[in-house]
């Protein structure tokens, strides 16, 4: 497995197709804090936003980083194309774990805030950061081309399905009226909840454990769909 991890990660590297999601994701940190001070919560609350968006980016440029034939021939070596396409999922999970310590610790180290951010700040900063990255890349894998066929769906599919999480965030009051469904919808509203806490907070409640838990719960399930999915394709 590590063998096709750092094969899949140089292949990646040498595709250069990281270069456009990492300069826009580059130029929003620092145009972010350009001017200070800024608050805490609420600034990494719409860099982890930012981050929702540019992981869908690095997700579908990552699935597409081989064309068809070099896909076989590297799937055959995986011995398998859930190994295959795992190995994808990891890759981006790594992006996203070293993007989300980035988004937290720059504005730190520039002072780019009002006051000394706590570790409570810089662990919500984190988790938000994080568990959005993870429900992106599960998110868009499902438009990848492991599923969908036509490449202009793919992109419209994956601006789509982040574009629409990030407005039924804003809509919870109706939502709630509809019993059930807030348990089918991503839940991207809940990270922008937490992170509308006052920078004075004291400690983390509970509850908020329990919320970045469901993100990743859910995440995971949309994961697991994409592999029923992409199993059942093949047959």
């Amino acid at each position: 497995m590590t063998s096709l991890l750092r094969y899949q990660f140089i292949n990646y590297l040498r595709t250069y197709k990281y270069v456009p999601p990492f300069s826009i994701f580059v130029l929003c940190l620092v145009v972010n804090y350009t001017f200070i001070p800024n608050p805490i919560l609420d600034s990494y609350s719409f860099t982890a936003i930012i981050l929702f968006f540019l992981m869908g980016w690095f997700t579908v440029t990552l699935f597409h980083a081989e064309d068809e034939g070099q896909k076989v021939i590297t799937t055959l070596h995986a011995k398998s194309r859930t190994q295959y396409n795992l190995g994808i999922f990891m890759i981006c999970v790594l992006i996203g774990l070293f993007l989300s310590c980035i988004s937290v610790i720059y504005p730190t180290l520039i002072g780019a805030f009002g006051e000394k951010p706590r570790f409570i700040h810089q662990l919500l900063g984190f988790l938000s950061h994080f568990s959005l990255s993870v429900l992106a890349i599960a998110l868009s894998a499902i438009f990848t081309r492991e599923l969908v066929k036509n490449k202009q769906n793919t992109w419209w599919g994956i601006l789509g399905i982040l574009i629409v999480s990030v407005v039924i965030a804003t809509l919870k009051e109706t939502i709630l009226q509809i019993k059930g469904l807030i348990w089918l919808l991503p839940p991207v509203r809940l990270s922008l909840e937490m992170m509308g806490s006052e920078d004075s907070i004291a400690t983390i409640p509970n509850i908020f454990y329990w919320r970045f838990v469901w993100i990743f719960v859910y995440s995971s399930l949309v994961v697991l769909l994409f592999f029923l999915l992409s199993n059942r394709k093949r047959r």
